[in-house]
């Protein structure tokens, strides 16, 4: 069945780039690679920012690879990438996280205030469906150990959720979701449900309205959640999932820059890459 769905060809590596002091994080999703949000880390390159988009632990490479990391190893790789920007950073990070990449950017601003600025967060899935979390709850009691069992994976039955087909051929992330990556998902997402309120940074939420795979429920939980006095939606009418790669990335690659440079401090600085 995975034979189905090989991985595109389009460019996973990350990116790391030293430009001023002006430092943008860029997290990408589960099962996904650095080409989700790619378009977003060289729009804030071409501005001339130091930006970083890592690779983050077990993804990039195989099931295996995935299924053998937690949450917090997802997190730690965040948070590394963080601590390089710091070094080129003259004020706090802004952080743009994508679907669980957005969890990972809620949860670092709840855990260091101080060090992050301002966030852009698009199409996190705060919850899954009720059945989806049933169904992963029970097949994670079995006594499994998952990690090593990479193939006990749920597949990707319709490819990569992205509307421009070209951009759906493109996508280098893996094609299935392993059990043991999704027991870890559900526990973040509950770690970050009860971090919301006492996130005060800054926010742009972002989902795309044919989004297949994140409810937009989830998203307006998130405006409607969160402690921060600064909030503001960009609905995409004809996005699906991974938007940055999607029909509408032109509006967002304007809207998340002018955002990120209104709310992190770069005054008097062109923001239109």
């Amino acid at each position: 069945m995975f034979q189905l769905f090989r991985e595109g060809a389009g460019d996973k590596s990350p990116v790391s780039v030293a430009g001023d002091r002006r430092a943008v994080l860029c997290l990408h999703g589960i099962t996904g690679t650095p080409w989700e949000v790619r378009p977003l880390a060289d729009a804030f390159v071409r501005l001339g920012c130091s930006v970083e988009a890592p690779t983050l632990a077990g993804h990039g490479g195989t099931l295996a690879d995935l299924a053998r990391t937690t949450w917090r190893d997802w997190l730690a790789s965040a948070e590394a990438a963080l601590s390089r920007l710091e070094r080129q950073a003259a004020q706090p990070v802004p952080i743009v996280g994508f679907s669980m990449g957005g969890l990972l950017a809620l949860r670092l601003a709840r855990l260091y205030p101080e060090r992050v600025s301002a966030l852009a967060i698009m199409c996190a899935p705060l919850r899954l469906r009720r059945a989806q979390v049933m169904g992963i709850r029970a097949v994670g009691r079995l006594p499994i150990d998952y990690a090593k069992h990479p193939l006990a994976a749920v597949p990707k039955l319709f490819g990569s959720d992205v509307s421009d087909p070209a951009m759906r051929g493109e996508n280098p992330g893996l094609r299935a979701f392993p059990i043991a990556a999704l027991g870890n998902l559900l526990d973040l997402m509950d770690t970050v449900r009860a971090d919301l309120p006492a996130v005060r940074q800054p926010t742009l939420v972002v989902h795309g309205r044919q989004d297949h795979t994140v409810p937009m429920d989830d998203s307006l939980e998130l405006t409607g959640s969160l402690g921060s006095d600064v909030i503001e939606r960009l609905w995409l009418d004809r996005s699906f999932h991974i938007v940055a790669q999607d029909v509408e990335r032109a509006t967002l690659l304007e809207a998340v820059p002018r955002f990120i440079a209104k709310h992190a401090g770069w005054s008097n600085q062109t923001v239109v890459p």
